[in-house]
């Protein structure tokens, strides 16, 4: 008996309380505890199978660790990305959305995983896209437009998805956003539009004056003056029209670079309107310039702020009737300077207001064209102002007149272009 309880304390102890250890221990591991390692040390096999279950958890610890890394790493390239990346399987159920397509559709992967895509994303020709992809299993791309909720183009295409462990493997939908390009298109369209009319109309003018000169008309000294002032005239319009493109397109490219430096928008105002004062008496127009004593410098291109008051100056002189008044004013608004042009001319238009910066844009186009107007000072001003870290509003009543103001930093102030 005592030898059967010697035998029996020692195979427990030896054997039966190691396994027990190990299968506790085994346990904890499964459920994802593979920090912990079993401390048995003997030298037989009961060592050697702790051993062994202690080198498969480090190794499944470093697999795990890696998946993970792995997975992090796909997921911050999906965040990252700029276009939207939606992974479906073949019955069309949601496997997987980026913040991008979260953002557009205002949608979660939470709640969209597992979803058919036709309750994410409601649209026929997406619908379409997709069964074109399970019909032949090739990539498909197409432009369709999504509402997300306002409508955007995007330019989606459909590849296969493959080892993603799910039955038939499945799908990818990439949606690159194409909004913002389209819309650059059709600016550039109508701007070419624009600039093609723009130079067509003086050179039409000049073309036909000249081909009436030589038909004969030279014989008519008075006719020849008229028409050789006409012609004057239009390439004079023809050679400020050319100017201001180039320089509206240098500023839009930071070609330019300013030529930065304290300016006295005191001086600058007084110098720029007494360029105007003969123009302003042959329609017997009054300007008043109001300054304070005390105005703080501003920081910027004396060259180029000049150009912002020759434009705003010009048009109030252009489109105030004879007898009318301009006002000239600045004053200091605290970091700031604010200037303002303020006439009692012909006004705007309401609905014209917010598009009297854009490039050829014209209130009145057919006095403008007399007036020798190229439709792209007011542009100018608005590139000129951004480029100094600035503002500039318009507010204008039909009839009334208009006073156009803009605001600048002071010099001191912390501008990223100094």
């Amino acid at each position: 008996m005592v030898s059967a309880a010697i035998l029996a304390w020692i195979t427990y102890r030896r054997l039966i309380n190691p396994i027990e250890e190990m299968s506790y221990i085994a346990q904890d591991m499964a459920r994802g505890n593979l920090e912990q390692e079993i401390r048995i040390f003997a030298q037989d096999e009961t060592g050697d199978l702790a051993r062994s279950i202690n080198y498969l958890a480090r190794e499944l610890k470093k697999n795990i660790d890696d998946v993970i890394s792995e997975k992090n790493k796909v997921q911050a390239i999906l965040a990252s990305m700029c276009d939207g990346v939606i992974a479906m399987d073949n019955w069309g159920r949601v496997i997987l959305v980026n913040p991008i397509v979260e953002k557009f559709f205002g949608t979660t992967l939470e709640a969209s995983k597992g979803k058919n895509i036709r309750r994410v994303i409601r649209n026929s020709d997406f619908e379409k896209l997709l069964n074109q992809f399970l019909e032949t299993g090739r990539p498909v791309q197409k432009q369709i437009q999504l509402l997300t909720p306002e409508p955007r183009l995007f330019r989606v295409q459909v590849t296969p998805l493959r080892d993603t462990g799910v039955d038939g493997g499945g799908m990818v939908a990439l949606l690159r956003d194409f909004t913002g390009r389209k819309k650059l298109e059709e600016m550039r369209s109508e701007f070419v539009a624009n600039v093609s009319h723009e130079l067509r109309t003086p050179l039409t003018s000049i073309k036909g004056f000249t081909e009436t000169l030589l038909d004969g008309a030279l014989e008519d000294p008075q006719t020849t003056k008229h028409f050789l002032e006409i012609i004057y005239v239009e390439s004079e319009r023809l050679t400020r029209l050319i100017d201001e493109l180039l320089n509206l397109s240098k500023i839009e490219d930071h070609k330019v670079a300013p030529d930065w430096q304290p300016v006295s928008m005191h001086e600058l105002m007084e110098r720029t309107v007494a360029i105007f004062k003969p123009r302003a008496a042959e329609k017997d127009l009054d300007i008043e310039v109001v300054l304070p004593e005390k105005l703080p410098a501003v920081h910027g291109d004396p060259d180029m702020l000049g150009q912002v008051l020759i434009n705003l100056i010009d048009n109030a002189v252009s489109y105030t009737q004879n007898g009318g008044k301009i006002k000239v004013s600045a004053q200091s608004n605290g970091n700031k300077v604010k200037v303002e042009v303020q006439d009692n001319g012909i006004g705007i238009p309401e609905d014209s207001i917010p598009r009297v910066f854009e490039r050829f844009y014209r209130v009145d186009k057919a006095r403008s064209r007399e007036q020798g107007g190229t439709g792209l000072g007011l542009s100018i001003v608005k590139h000129i102002i951004d480029v100094h870290h600035g503002s500039v509003q318009v507010k204008s009543k039909v009839g009334e007149g208009s006073t156009f103001t803009f605001e600048l930093p002071v010099e001191g102030q912390n501008t990223s272009n100094a």
